[in-house]
């Protein structure tokens, strides 16, 4: 057991938990891009991507709960659609990679999906504060069934498309749906690391033990730090935050793996500094 790895993996898990507390993105967003310019297969950045998602959002759903940021009946039901998607996308990967063929796509479905969730925040209209949202069944269970399949395809929580689809077909308000989407994913991320197992995806376990650990320190302090902020001035960084991984990542499959790398790290570092240098002001 190489310990200065296994403290490297928790300090990591920390920082990226911050982001994933605050974004309820659950944190693979981050941590898969970079494992894949460290050279890992696909399957073993995704699931241990999926173990850091697994602490982040547990932690994540406490704090929210606590703030009164979830629906509760949309996450159980986002959650159980997710788990089927999360059985889909699997085998998928594995067949993939058997092509050489998964890096490639999942890199190019991260700069599309991330491209145009990045867009349609910042044209996005201002939502009624509290607002929990359409009862809409069929599109609840579009929701959940998407972003499983992409929580397992990409090692993420499937918080980066459950946020803005629940803004963009469920009208919901900013800071619920980030509750919302955190709840939903622990569900589909626990299915998703269940499904990688079972499928035999090689995995250092002691690594991923340490990112669930520093997530679950992480993400409370983001959660709790997102109570400083309107629900306009996120969404607005949740969009840049996306156009610079989508950047990150078209990088790296272009082969300038350093840059790609150096945008990653001073991207999250950025954000992390800006939660607690800016001023307390009134979310509104």
């Amino acid at each position: 057991m190489d310990i200065m790895a296994i403290l490297s993996f928790l300090l990591l898990g920390a920082l990226i938990g911050i982001l994933s507390g605050f974004f309820g993105i659950g944190g693979g967003i981050l941590l898969t891009p970079l494992l894949l310019v460290f050279g890992y297969e696909a399957s073993a950045a995704i699931a241990l991507s999926l173990m850091l998602t697994l602490g982040s959002t547990t932690a994540g759903t406490i704090s929210h709960i606590k703030l009164k940021n979830v629906n509760p009946k949309h996450a159980l039901l986002i959650g159980a659609f997710g788990v089927v998607g999360t059985w889909v996308a699997t085998p998928l990967v594995f067949y993939l990679e058997t092509l050489d063929g998964a890096k490639p796509v999942i890199s190019l479905a991260y700069i599309a999906l991330l491209t145009y969730f990045a867009i349609s925040f910042f044209r996005s209209k201002q939502h009624v504060e509290g607002s929990v949202g359409s009862e809409s069944v069929p599109r609840i269970g579009f929701i959940g069934l998407f972003g499983g399949f992409i929580s397992s395809l990409m090692g993420v929580s499937g918080g980066f498309v459950l946020t803005p689809l629940q803004v963009k077909l469920l009208n919901t308000e900013m800071k619920r749906a980030v509750g919302t989407s955190i709840t939903a994913a622990l569900l589909i991320v626990l299915s998703g690391v269940v499904s990688y197992a079972i499928a035999g995806a090689d995995t250092n376990y002691w690594h991923g033990i340490a990112l669930i650990a520093g997530a679950m320190i992480g993400s409370p302090i983001g959660a709790k730090q997102l109570q400083r902020f309107s629900s306009q001035l996120v969404k607005k960084a949740l969009g840049g935050f996306y156009v610079a991984v989508a950047l990150s990542v078209a990088l790296n499959l272009l082969g300038f793996n350093d840059i790609s790398l150096g945008l990653l790290v001073v991207l999250a570092l950025t954000f992390i500094v800006a939660l607690f240098v800016r001023p307390t002001t009134a979310a509104k």
